[in-house]
């Protein structure tokens, strides 16, 4: 017998198993960052992994421009705490902690004249993460009330 799973169930399945694959990606790029800094060499984890010795030549390359999880976080910046909430991988909970914690740097304005000097500051990782509906409004706003109450 087989039971119909409703379009948007199967559209949003989708995008979870989507957002898993991109942060397996994030992960095995970080490992192989963190066998560079152990010293094994890319001959070894090649012959590991079964794949070409230039091949993770490649990855280690992504892996450099890979940011690191700080200490007491699930992601290295907070969008990509949004995208493993999104993927079930965190609970709201600790999505709001991690995002009311994080050290944002702040926006600048620019120098005044030219638009693209202009930085928006690593909270506008939160403000895209709700844009692109990784985050609902409700769990925006208490990423916000939790700011305010860590600054009292």
């Amino acid at each position: 017998m087989s039971t119909t799973v409703p379009h948007r169930e199967v559209v949003d399945r989708a995008r979870r198993s989507r957002l898993r694959v991109h942060l397996a990606q994030l992960d095995y790029l970080r490992d192989l960052a963190e066998a560079r800094e152990l010293g094994v060499s890319q001959t070894e984890i090649a012959r590991e992994l079964r794949v070409t010795q230039p091949a993770i030549s490649k990855s280690m390359s992504a892996a450099s421009s890979t940011p690191p999880v700080p200490e007491g976080f699930h992601g290295g910046s907070p969008y990509e705490i949004a995208e493993r909430y999104a993927a079930g991988e965190i609970s709201r909970e600790v999505l709001v902690d991690e995002l009311a914690r994080w050290p944002y740097t702040p926006r600048d304005a620019g120098d005044g004249v030219d638009w693209l000097t202009y930085d928006p500051g690593t909270f506008e990782d939160v403000v895209r993460a709700r844009r692109d509906g990784l985050l609902d409004t409700a769990t925006y706003d208490a990423v916000l009330a939790r700011q305010d109450e860590l600054e009292r």
